[in-house]
């Protein structure tokens, strides 16, 4: 038998040889609930138990999942404040971790998310623990934290997930064995499956668990299934993270015209609100869209929703239309008026439970309602920095602090300056106060690459992505009317054409609250605010804690 141990405060983590089979020999420190990790090299089980030696003998029977990987070494993590609650809600988490770290092949079976909001000892000191796992050679990263960061840990189908977004997959599940979304007479649709939730309520997560599961379960495997992003930058993120999981590839995630090429038995689209009509989506994709509607027999005025319903024989939707900042976007009426039609109708789903924003559930509805001047009150939000800068300089300094201490913290803004550095790397798209900042050089992947620290991210790089810390900039675009008392948009400051070409003032309103909306609903530890309009900054700051 060897073992070998590391002590932290009030935890220890010993390892013993599991081949040997001497399980009530093994001594430990603390005689409590624990952790245990099985490995053999390359595969690992994570397991809760009050009695590891029990626990393991019950492993090597035939039956038991761990019997046929051989494992050669088992560690052991306890300790004095470890009881079962928290050892149960930590299985989860290392789980979690472990799977999206890369290092080793987790074995365990999905299981339920498990809560446990009380804050104890082993939470407090996870980085510590995380740092022995690193050095007895079980992890990759050396920071939990970036683990944390990854996409791989944030949208991956292998993660479990909670109690309502387990009865929101089973819920479509059951829909579609059913066969009710199929036309229950002649002259009828299909009837879609639509998915509505605010930011952060784990639509994502829902889809790419569907999508896993329908690929991998028996019943469905020879299907032919699409799961669908019309923005390119969620879909350079899932595309990346499906590399990384076994039984999906690259490829499966695909962009909205690549549908017209084939039919197929089930469509999976997440961020339906960001599918495109053949408004203001650029002449080169404008064509595109009409050859598509040509090859399908469709009119000319046909959008990417009507190739989705025609080129599917299940479809199913993850919408929120408060997410909808360009005038190529479908406009809710249209999108609505074909799937309510009475010859189609729906199979509505709504997800309400917050797990992005540490603000909590309020806090969405609070950021569009002082966005739209829809509220007096003022609420306050504990545990989450929410804050509005009378310095720019003080808040790049702030969240350039933040990106060292957590990382993933980012400057983003409207499209409010022009893009100079386009023609001349050299020269700044944007200089307030004392600080220079260029526009984001690439959309797919930007938050992966670390010189975007030094950039701003545009609309078209983050709906859908989250953020440790969002720093929004209110460019000068939007502005405080003080006699009319009512937010404006100034076009001459808005460089974007593709939102305010052939767009009324008030649909323009809209696109470019809803910008600042989804910017100032990235943040999952905190939300910094600056504006460059000194009346706008004024109105914020009756709703926003100021400094």
């Amino acid at each position: 038998m060897k073992e070998w141990g590391s002590t932290m405060t009030n935890m220890k983590i010993t390892t013993f040889d599991y081949s040997h089979g001497d399980y009530e020999s093994w001594k430990l420190l603390f005689e409590y609930h624990s952790l245990y990790i099985l490995e053999n090299g390359k595969d690992v089980y994570i397991g809760e138990t009050k009695d590891a030696g029990t626990r393991s003998i019950k492993h090597n029977n035939v039956k038991d999942l761990c019997c046929q990987y051989s494992f050669t070494r088992i560690h052991i993590l306890t300790g004095k404040t470890f009881d079962e609650t928290p050892a149960k809600h930590f299985e989860t988490l290392l789980i979690r971790l472990m799977r999206a770290d890369g290092k080793f092949h987790v074995i365990n079976t999905q299981t339920e998310w498990q809560h446990y909001s009380r804050k104890n000892v082993f939470e407090l000191c996870f980085d510590q623990v995380w740092l022995e796992l690193e050095k007895l050679g079980l992890v990759n990263h050396k920071s939990f934290q970036s683990v944390l960061n990854l996409s791989q840990y944030k949208f991956s189908p292998n993660m479990p997930l909670t109690e309502a977004q387990c009865e929101t997959l089973t819920s479509i599940i059951h829909t579609l064995d059913s066969e009710e979304m199929q036309p229950h007479k002649q002259g009828f649709h299909a009837r879609p499956v639509l998915i509505s939730g605010d930011p952060g309520t784990g639509k994502t997560v829902v889809a790419t668990s569907l999508f896993y599961y329908l690929k991998t379960h028996e019943a469905y495997k020879d299907l032919k299934i699409g799961l669908v992003y019309a923005a390119s930058a969620t879909r350079a993120e899932i595309q990346e993270m499906f590399k990384s999981v076994r039984g999906l590839r690259k490829k499966d995630v695909i962009t909205p015209i690549s549908v017209t090429k084939e039919t197929y038995d089930i469509i999976i689209c997440d961020e339906a609100q960001r599918l495109r009509r053949p408004k203001n989506a650029g002449r080169f994709y404008n064509a595109k869209m009409y050859a598509a509607n040509r090859q399908l027999g469709l009119d000319e005025s046909c959008d990417e929703l009507d190739w989705l319903l025609t080129c599917s024989r299940n479809l199913i939707l993850f919408y929120d239309e408060k997410q909808s900042v360009c005038a190529s976007d479908i406009s809710k009426d249209s999108f609505y008026s074909r799937l309510y039609n009475r010859y189609r109708g729906i199979r509505p789903i709504v997800l309400t439970e917050q797990l992005r924003i540490c603000a909590g559930r309020d806090y969405i509805s609070y950021i569009y309602d002082l966005l739209y001047q829809r509220t007096s009150e003022r609420k306050e939000f504990d545990g989450y920095e929410f804050k509005l800068f009378q310095s720019f300089d003080h808040m790049v300094q702030q969240v350039r602090e933040k990106e060292n201490m957590v990382g993933l913290c980012r400057l983003c803004g409207g499209y409010a300056w022009k893009w100079t550095a386009k023609e001349n790397p050299d020269i700044p798209d944007i200089q307030i106060e004392n600080t220079n900042i260029w526009w984001n050089k690439q959309t797919g992947g930007w938050l992966r690459n670390p010189r975007a620290r030094k950039e701003m991210g545009s609309i078209y790089t983050l709906p859908g992505l989250d953020l440790n810390y969002a720093a929004v900039v209110i460019g000068p675009e939007l502005y405080y009317d003080t006699a009319e008392n009512r937010i404006k948009v100034s076009r001459s400051h808005l460089y974007d054409n593709s939102v305010k070409q052939n767009t009324n003032d008030e649909d323009l309103r809209k696109y470019i609250l809803n910008t600042y909306g989804v910017f100032m609903t990235r943040g999952i530890l905190g939300t910094y605010v600056y504006a460059c309009d000194k009346n706008l900054r004024d109105y914020l700051q009756n709703y926003i804690p100021f400094v």
